[in-house]
């Protein structure tokens, strides 16, 4: 009973010391986990469990490892220290860690003096060491030869370091992973690796080192078991890369990765010719070794010799080729060498750069040409092909046909065509297909039988906004019986195609055109999961239309994004907001979108629904207000409209009499001492006097024209004088210009103000307006626009002069 009780306590006490620990302890399959990750530790804990077979304490602020730090944990097999701020190893720290197999020191500084012989010698089972981005300027060979059962190094290049006779021990070294984000790296010689020749290293990377430019010719013949080669993003240049490849003539390689790898901008013509090739002479190594992946990515090559990899063995061996992101030019068949690879089963020849306006002037050579038919005869175990934006197709084409197909799955073929495609053949067997960026205006059902078994299909840019007959069509997608995602994206599109396979669709994606709501009813389509909404012109959903996609959000787990969209968010779409902010259809991270009040406020949906309350009580209360008022003043007006009448019943019979237009006689010009009262600001006074006064008052038919500025005697109040000019002319002219919009002295305003009051039943039409500069009709204000029809707005700029005196006279409907 004692030792029971003692157990338990035990376990209590454990169980108390975990969960008032700093860190994070989890049981998993291999054992106890520890994660202090980022908790600003300056030491290692001393506290932690005995029997933790993974620490993770990265992230934090340690700068030393001490002697003897994790001899008590036998079991553990897992130690990342990365970025912390180590800068001493004492030389007993890993005493008695026996059991460990992984240990990860990169991202701190470490340098030549914190790695001292002796600091590993326990580590006899480490398969694992990572030191990268620290600042070890030699390499430690001494240090690490007790690691004779390290599998993987990583470590940085640095300038001038040698591989030493210390790492000849480390026997079963496989991988040397060199590939790190700022490299200083700027030559290799024959002796870097020379150490490394008792190993058997097969995966070299060594990549992003842009300084590199010098490069001995043996470099890699220490190295000969490489299997897997990654020499990129440097300034070598591809021609001399390829020279480094003889060691592994007639050998099996898995992967030799050479992209972005060319000179520097100052070398000579003829190297910087070179490396814009790939020949014969220069794949003489590389065409005797039997390699199964093989890039030549983003080479800036233009051209590659016909013979220099269709050789065997290479020609039998390439699984996957890539010579994307190049200038190689050339029409179509240029894919015709490709075919002649027996296993290839992916190739990548996309986004090829080529000069500024090449291509245009290539497309333009093309315009006018009988239009044929070409085939493409692809590797017959084909199965990913890239060729977006190859523009090799800029002759017109009526028809395309792909032979060996049988085993292709994916077709990129975007951004190639400028004309229409009319027919495409030979891709039934295709599942995703890419047409972005080409030209389907004209496209018709026909089309898409050549790839009836896709479930993927990208129709991004295609120009469908002009194929408005065609989105109609109840047949458009009707052969594409499997399609389960869809990308009509970029397209300018306000009508949704019908599809018939409607079933079928999980996965739709309509983002940057110009729908206003939701084009489609998705309870039709039952298996849809994501429907992709962003950046098009929605203001707000119907109540239908949310019903519907609450319902489809509980049957089949539908998610809607609408980012990029700008949401109304007035008295009238409050609830549309709140339901963007409960429904299960929008994803949780993106609740929060721009959205614009009544008063114009550019505002986010969040805030609305935060301040729901005092919004929806503003809103309801001035409706109520409204209702109030409007009332009141109707039933005022109508008691005071029915005493009126009653008390003067004649003069009122004749009012209506006279608004039937019975026994009334209009107002002419004659009858007003001024033709016509010019309103203008002080800005317009040079063309008032120097061009309409000279027009109208100077001429065979002159006007009485009324400016303030020469009727106004001085002393006279200028308020009066307008009033008085308007009510004397027979008709109003207002220049509006964007100085009499913003006239700050409000003369502007008034004279607008006095001419609307001055509306009389017998005079139509009486306010003309002549619009000058930039000035719109939607410029307008509102009162304006209320009273003055459009035909009685001119503007000044759409006429000559002569021609715009002329159309004044005859809208103010002048006897002469």
């Amino acid at each position: 009973m004692e030792a029971r009780i003692e157990i338990l306590v035990v376990v209590a006490v454990r169980i108390s010391i975990v969960n008032a620990h700093i860190c994070t302890f989890r049981d998993q399959d291999d054992g106890l986990s520890v994660d202090c990750t980022g908790k600003q530790l300056h030491q290692i804990p001393k506290d932690l469990p005995i029997n933790m077979t993974s620490l993770n304490i990265s992230d934090n602020m340690i700068t030393a490892v001490k002697n003897r730090t994790f001899q008590t944990f036998t079991h553990l097999r897992y130690i990342n220290l990365n970025n912390n701020l180590l800068t001493k190893m004492e030389p007993d720290a890993f005493v008695g860690v026996f059991s460990l197999t992984n240990l990860s020191l990169a991202s701190n500084k470490l340098h030549k003096g914190s790695l001292t012989e002796g600091l590993f010698r326990d580590l006899v089972n480490l398969v694992t060491l990572n030191l990268q981005n620290n600042k070890i300027g030699e390499y430690p060979d001494l240090v690490l030869a007790p690691l004779t059962k390290l599998h993987s190094l990583y470590i940085d290049p640095v300038p001038g370091a040698v591989f030493g006779p210390g790492f000849s021990e480390l026997t079963n070294l496989k991988v040397l992973n060199m590939d790190v984000d700022h490299c200083s790296l700027e030559q290799i010689t024959n002796e870097t690796f020379r150490g490394l020749n008792g190993t058997n290293l097969e995966v070299l990377l060594l990549n992003h080192c842009h300084q590199l430019t010098s490069c001995e010719t043996g470099v890699l013949e220490p190295l000969p078991h490489l299997k897997h080669l990654e020499l990129t993003n440097n300034g070598i240049g591809i021609h001399k890369v390829l020279s480094l490849l003889y060691p592994y003539v007639g050998r099996n390689m898995t992967r030799i990765w050479l992209n972005n790898t060319f000179k520097l901008q100052g070398v000579r013509v003829k190297e910087d010719l070179e490396d814009r090739m790939i020949t014969e002479h220069s794949t003489r190594f590389l065409a005797q070794i039997c390699v199964s992946e093989l890039s030549f990515k983003g080479n800036r090559i233009s051209l590659i010799e016909a013979g220099s990899l269709n050789k065997s063995p290479i020609r039998e061996c390439v699984e996957v080729g890539d010579v994307s992101q190049n200038r190689i030019t050339g029409d179509a068949k240029l894919v015709l060498f490709a075919a002649t690879f027996l296993k290839l089963r992916h190739l990548d020849l996309s986004h090829q750069h080529h000069a500024a306006g090449e291509t245009e002037r290539r497309w333009e050579r093309a315009e006018g040409r009988k239009k044929g038919n070409i085939t493409l005869m692809l590797p017959q175990n084909l199965q990913y092909y890239d060729a977006t934006a190859t523009f090799m197709l800029t002759d017109t084409y009526d028809e395309i046909t792909f032979r060996n197909t049988e085993n292709l799955h994916t077709l990129l073929f975007g951004y190639n065509q400028q004309h229409d495609l009319v027919r495409v053949k030979g891709l039934k067997n295709v599942s995703h297909v890419d047409l972005s960026g080409n030209r389907l205006g004209n496209v018709t059902g026909d089309f898409f039988k050549s790839f009836s078994n896709v479930k993927s299909l990208s129709l991004k840019a295609c120009n469908l906004q002009f194929a408005n007959d065609v989105l109609r069509a109840r047949n458009i997608f009707g052969a594409l019986k499997l399609m389960e995602y869809l990308d009509l994206s970029l397209n300018d599109l306000q009508l949704f195609p019908f599809i018939l396979n409607q079933n079928k669709i999980i996965h739709l994606i309509l983002s940057q055109n110009k729908f206003d709501t939701i084009p489609i009813v998705t309870k039709h389509f039952p298996r849809l999961r994501r429907l992709n909404m962003t950046f098009n012109m929605i203001g707000h959903l119907d109540r239908f239309t949310r019903c519907d996609l609450d319902s489809s959000a509980l049957r089949n787990n539908l998610k809607v994004a609408f980012d990029g969209n700008i949401f109304s968010c007035g008295c009238d779409t409050l609830d549309f907001i709140m339901w963007l902010m409960d429904s299960p259809v929008v994803y949780e991270s993106d609740r929060n979108f721009t959205c614009i009040q009544d008063n114009g406020h550019i505002t986010g949906t969040a805030e609305v629904a935060v301040d729901y309350t005092r919004i929806y009580r503003s809103c309801t209360g001035k409706w109520i207000l409204t209702l109030t008022v409007t009332c009141l003043a109707v039933f005022f007006t109508s008691t005071l409209t029915i005493y009126l009448i009653s008390k003067n019943p004649t003069r009122f019979r004749n009012i209506i009499m006279g608004t039937l237009g019975f026994s009334v006689k209009y107002l002419t010009e004659n009858d007003f001492s001024f033709t016509l009262y010019i309103g203008y600001c002080d800005a317009d006074i040079a063309f008032v006097y120097r061009r309409l006064r000279p027009a109208l008052e100077h001429c065979e038919h002159p006007v009485r024209l009324f400016l303030k500025d020469r009727e106004v005697l001085p002393g006279h109040d200028i308020a009066d004088g307008i009033i008085e000019g308007i009510n004397d002319s027979w008709k109003t002219v207002l220049l509006v210009s964007s100085d009499f919009l913003e006239d700050h002295s409000a003369w502007s305003h008034f004279t607008t103000k006095a001419a609307i009051y001055s509306m009389n039943a017998l005079i139509p039409n009486r306010i003309l307006l002549l619009l000058m500069g930039e000035v719109q009709a939607q410029d307008l204000p509102l009162c304006l626009l209320n009273v003055v029809e459009e035909e009685f707005i001119i503007h000044v700029h759409d006429y000559p002069m002569t021609e715009l005196w002329k159309h004044l006279r005859q809208i103010a409907n002048l006897e002469h």
